[in-house]
């Protein structure tokens, strides 16, 4: 009995859930330059050369991601310092959600939650901590926190700004939003069938908006999604390979799902699991037409990110806020250990990319001794993976020290199109996509001169 109160008492104070936190970040920290990968890498470039927000494709949450390191630059400090605060400020923001939903709403299972959507599932992608679907989520928590918690009336304007981030932030949160309003609809027996009505009026209003001003990336995301569709063979064989596939990668997602269908079939509750079951298998096919085939890769994790979502969203609210007290130690603990699993795995990715980090250095330095700013390597002689943001990465890493600037950008690169006719003596690279002038550049952080591309050898 006494250690059960002690239990009771330490998960009522959700002392696990701020240590976790501390855990992440510190990880936030030591992996600072590894965090720059790709999209991370790309949207802090266009933050702290432009001084602003950067905001893509009317996802607006994105300027979330980007208010701890613009405040580092609005305050003048150095490239490093701004760097560190972009990494650990992705966890700040987690954290912060935690502590409003706790202690101002009174979710004691926010912050679990909150935990469990960043490690579940995730390993490569927390060094992309830069995508707006973990935002979107995140604020989709707090909705949740306000809408069970709190008086909805006198709460309805932060209701409406909150749904607002989350729907402008990618199409799958229209599910993972649709998801919550069913199950609280299905829980108060749609007692509150006016706020359901204006949040379906609001989806249906901020999708037909989404459709008319969607980008070209947008458009093409949308195309292949048509024609995967029209084309996929979803036979026995695919299913076959992605029941394998999920095990492998997804075994604790998996084991969440049937312990929340388990519990709520064992409760008579047949009305949430059929509605649970229909949202991860719905979810799950839609992935597999956004993402078709089964190669484990960081962007694969940010596509099978709503999955983490629809498993442990139910499970914390119908397993773990269970009024059985051994239910509620069992599957807590449950959790800790899922979320410890998943933290070293992240741990275990994270030699791959202190790897590349410390071969990109190692260029740099190599680089240095050449003279010039703008150089060209072989791909085919790395070690690793290079990807489209190279150039974009060996600028920040090359300038953090508060040194002149060097880009490298990969042979890959430079072939492609008309780059090497285009890239004058008085432009660079950005990306193979995107060739900008020098004096574009923010000299307050980068700094490039007229040179032109040499080979790295």
């Amino acid at each position: 009995m006494i250690i059960k109160n002690y239990i009771l008492k330490i998960l009522e104070k959700n002392i696990f859930e701020h240590l976790f936190f501390i855990l992440l970040g510190i990880l936030a920290i030591i992996f600072y330059n590894e965090r720059l990968y790709a999209d991370s890498g790309y949207y802090i470039f266009k933050v702290i050369n432009n001084e602003n927000f950067w905001v893509e494709h009317n996802r607006y949450i994105l300027i979330l991601s980007q208010l701890f390191p613009l405040i580092a630059i609005k305050i003048g400090l150095g490239l490093k310092a701004v760097l560190y605060t972009y990494s650990v400020g992705h966890v700040l923001f987690f954290y912060c959600i935690f502590l409003i939903s706790r202690y101002f709403y009174n979710d004691k299972n926010a912050g679990l939650l909150l935990i469990l959507i960043q490690t579940l599932g995730i390993m490569s992608g927390f060094f992309v901590p830069m995508f707006e679907l973990y935002y979107s989520t995140a604020l989709l928590i707090l909705f949740t926190s306000i809408l069970y918690n709190s008086n909805i009336r006198k709460n309805f304007i932060i209701l409406v700004i909150l749904a607002f981030f989350i729907l402008t932030a990618h199409l799958y949160s229209f599910v993972l939003f649709m998801l919550v309003l069913v199950l609280h609809a299905e829980e108060f027996k749609f007692k509150h069938i006016k706020l359901y009505l204006f949040f379906l009026l609001m989806m249906i209003g901020l999708f037909i908006l989404k459709k008319y001003t969607a980008s070209e990336y947008e458009q093409a995301k949308t195309n292949d999604f048509i024609n995967t569709l029209k084309n996929g063979v979803y036979d026995f064989d695919y299913i076959k390979s992605l029941s394998a596939f999920i095990w492998e990668y997804y075994k604790e997602l998996l084991i969440i799902e049937i312990i929340t269908l388990g519990i709520l079939l064992f409760s008579k509750e047949f009305i949430k699991s059929f509605l649970i079951g229909l949202a991860f298998i719905g979810t799950l096919a839609m992935i597999n037409i956004s993402g078709y085939g089964f190669e484990h890769t960081r962007y694969q994790e940010q596509v099978y990110f709503p999955l983490s979502f629809v498993a442990a969203y139910p499970f914390l609210f119908y397993v773990i806020k269970n009024k059985n007290i051994f239910f509620k130690i069992i599957f807590s603990f449950v959790i800790f250990i899922i979320i410890i699993f998943r933290i070293n795995g992240i741990t275990t990715d994270s030699k791959y990319f202190s790897g590349r980090v410390q071969e990109m250095e190692s260029l740099i330095e190599k680089a240095r001794q050449n003279g010039g700013c703008k150089f060209i390597v072989d791909e085919s002689t790395l070690k690793f993976e290079s990807n489209w943001s190279y150039p974009i990465e060996t600028m920040l890493l090359s300038s953090s020290n508060n040194k002149n600037s060097l880009t490298i950008c990969t042979k890959e690169d430079i072939d492609f199109n008309q780059n090497r006719i285009t890239v004058t003596s008085t432009k660079y690279l950005f990306r193979k996509w995107d060739i900008y002038y020098i004096k574009s550049l923010n000299e307050n952080y980068f700094k490039l001169d007229n040179s032109e591309y040499k080979d790295l050898k």
